[in-house]
């Protein structure tokens, strides 16, 4: 990290106001684009999985974590080598477009049945979205000033979660009068839309100096590789993120597993899932309201660590009192958490560091980490078979106080940065 970054983090004068007008123009276009890509996921998260477990049924789920963990090794590696050259407003929409197109493709291969189909359809799912958000962040960590940050990346949160919402109930409407698979097809001009709108946000004016930096970068899959052996700050968060989706990966579980054994009736089951789901919505929308104050009034380093903190307890509680509400309080804790405080509070952290640390970087810690993760998870879960609750609760105990751990070194490795930028 040098200090250099501190100049294309800030306002040059107060009469600037706290961003530039060309700056403005592009956070107000860029959040548009953000509610329409998290309707997007809305409509295709849902038929996707449908379909997949109507050709392979549940029990290949673990498998299409897998390939989504190594899909993803293979498609952020891309994208790293691309994120430091080219201006990441036309990235948002070159990948809006390619995702369109290779979702055309997809779909006419289930239709004609083609073998891995399915899988790769599941892997387009998981890999598109977190390709999109994580450039939008990128963006966003580029052009907003830390000292402002913390004030905006909670309304952030809120026009994503109102774009997935929204996507949620046309997604309900599109299923029952086009079924589940002509739904899926609803979102390749959806995707076109939000290709032709990063077409004309796109500004060479404002990005005149990150530009310039994107020529002089190195863009090779090693120079990724360098950017993040060389930034200590990047390696805390790769370690944090890793520890937070295996914690949250596991209450999952944990909760797939309270399902069948206190809902054995599948549409019974169905019901409580569906209920649960809506409680993380609401829920992630209080505290994404709620973020900006709570950034401002207590700080980031406290409020990452009554994160873990809190979900200790309802750890301990679902461990003392193994009923299917704690299991479930426990699950919409962990989701809600990383959809508002923790992403907001996270995303900070990237502001100080420099054009390649938040472009290459932040590819590797965070694009691969929240898949590569999960399939991680997957494989300990295959490998181990079966294993009590209660040993599994612990584990996540373990995990979560690791996770402290985390934060504390991701604290002092860049609180100077962070001073300079005027947090």
């Amino acid at each position: 990290m040098t200090d250099s970054t501190e100049s294309d983090t800030s306002p040059s004068s107060p009469e600037e106001g706290w961003l530039p007008p060309a700056h403005r123009k592009q956070i107000v276009g860029l959040a548009a684009m953000v509610f329409l890509i998290l309707a997007s996921y809305e409509l295709a998260r849902s038929p996707v999985e449908s379909l997949f477990v109507e050709k392979h049924t549940a029990a290949a789920i673990p498998q299409a974590w897998l390939v989504v963990a190594i899909g993803s090794v293979f498609v952020f590696g891309w994208w790293s080598h691309w994120a430091a050259r080219i201006d990441l407003v036309r990235g948002f929409g070159l990948v809006s477009g390619l995702s369109a197109l290779v979702l055309a493709a997809l779909l006419l291969a289930c239709q004609a049945d083609l073998p891995g189909s399915y899988h790769a359809l599941f892997l387009w799912k998981d890999i598109y979205i977190v390709l999109l958000i994580e450039i939008f962040w990128s963006f966003a960590n580029q052009v907003m000033p830390v000292s402002k940050a913390s004030r905006v990346y909670g309304l952030f949160l809120v026009v994503g979660s109102v774009g997935s919402f929204c996507g949620g109930l046309l997604g309900g409407q599109l299923a029952v009068h086009l079924g589940t698979r002509q739904m899926l097809w609803s979102l390749i001009p959806l995707l076109g839309v939000v290709w032709l709108g990063c077409r004309v946000l796109y500004s060479p004016e404002m990005t005149g100096t990150v530009s310039q930096k994107a020529k002089n970068s190195d863009t090779g899959f090693r120079d990724g590789v360098r950017v993040l052996l060389q930034q200590r700050v990047l390696w805390c968060l790769l370690l944090l993120i890793g520890l937070t989706q295996v914690a949250i990966n596991l209450i999952d579980y944990q909760t797939q597993h309270a399902l069948e054994l206190y809902f054995p009736d599948t549409d019974e089951r169905t019901q409580i899932m569906s209920q649960i789901y809506a409680s993380i919505s609401v829920v992630s929308l209080v505290l994404q309201l709620a973020t900006s104050a709570l950034l401002r009034g207590l700080g980031v380093p406290l409020v990452m660590l009554l994160l873990p903190g809190l979900m200790a307890l309802f750890v301990a509680s679902a461990m003392i009192y193994p009923r299917m509400i704690t299991v479930a309080i426990t699950k919409v804790a962990s989701k809600a958490f990383d959809y508002s405080i923790f992403r907001a509070a996270k995303e900070i952290f990237y502001i100080p560091l420099s054009h390649e640390e938040k472009t290459q970087g932040k590819a590797f810690v965070d694009m691969m980490t929240y898949r590569v993760s999960k399939g991680v998870v997957s494989l300990f879960l295959l490998v181990i078979g079966a294993i009590s609750m209660n040993v599994l609760w612990s584990l996540i105990l373990v995990v979560l106080l690791a996770w402290m751990g985390a934060v504390v070194w991701l604290v002092r490795c860049s609180s100077q940065d962070l001073r300079r930028s005027s947090l």
